[in-house]
């Protein structure tokens, strides 16, 4: 009951982001948020955990739960509130198997509550910066090239072709500067986007291929977004509004949410997975 509660209580606040920031809905979800990490690991989270903790705009991107800032002898401060995170597995039966023979698989589900760093005794939060003053156009460079994606620069609009394999991108020059970011930043931002579909390749992450209706061309869209949202924080970038796809699809977000308390943990999840392809050609 608490997981279904906080996929509840987040999917409503997806909405109501969505209903009164529209297309920048997820620029007005990250703000000025860090990429959120394990207090003691380092290990950044994933997933929706990603998606739950850019949502609570701390000034710290450390976050750990009341016994490990303890051992950290960072003790949370009296009266803080925690948050919820979920962690999920899928755990093998060691007894029972389906009709292949194979051991059956169950879901194992659990909630944890974590603490930001702020909310800890003797935490200072570091000068005021720009956002995006971190940005390094030569680790995203590398990121793009790692990934081997096919990318033609000389588009009027930017888009994915699943067909032919290959992204197209206006010229670095055919965008601008925003209030929010700088040129380098908007076209990052734009091909990140794009970048995340070419994830759901049948040869890559097979999301594609499944896509026939209006609604799950309205995921992909989604899925999108938030992989773009999450490489943007990565990087240090102001997530953006790429193309008119954000307006088209809004209202087709909006209505998935309403019918499937699970949609936005769903598109997290293949997000993250795209994610986790792209890291995994890193050199």
């Amino acid at each position: 009951m608490i997981a279904q509660d906080l996929m509840d209580r987040i999917t409503k606040k997806a909405l109501a982001r969505m209903e009164k920031c529209g297309a920048s809905w997820l620029r007005s979800w990250v703000g000025d948020s860090q990429l959120p990490i394990n207090c003691e690991t380092g290990k950044a989270y994933q997933g929706i955990n990603l998606f739950i903790l850019l949502g609570e705009e701390k000034s710290s991107g450390k976050w750990g739960t009341f016994k490990a800032w303890k051992r950290l002898d960072k003790p949370v401060l009296k009266g803080e509130k925690s948050t919820q995170i979920i962690y999920f597995k899928i755990n093998k039966s060691k007894t029972k198997v389906d009709s292949k023979g194979e051991p059956l698989k169950y879901p194992m589900m659990r909630v944890y509550y974590v603490f930001n760093e702020s909310q800890t005794e003797g935490y200072e939060m570091a000068s005021e910066k720009t956002y995006g003053d971190n940005f390094s156009c030569a680790n995203a460079d590398e990121w793009i090239n790692n990934s081997g994606a096919v990318i033609d620069y000389n588009n009027i609009s930017a888009f994915y072709n699943p067909s032919a394999d290959k992204i197209g991108m206006p010229p670095k020059t055919a965008f601008f500067k925003t209030k929010d970011a700088s040129q380098e930043q908007n076209f990052y931002g734009t091909l990140f986007h794009e970048l995340t579909h070419w994830t759901g390749h049948t040869s890559r992450n097979d999301r594609l291929i499944k896509r026939s209706s209006r609604t799950e061309y309205a995921f992909e869209e989604l899925v999108a977004e938030l992989g773009a949202c999450f490489q943007s924080v990565h990087f240090g970038i102001e997530p953006v509004e790429v193309n008119a796809d954000h307006t088209k699809y809004l209202n087709g977000w909006l209505q998935a949410l309403k019918d499937d308390k699970q949609f936005i943990f769903k598109a997290s999840a293949q997000a993250n997975k795209s994610i986790q392809y792209l890291e995994s050609l890193q050199n």
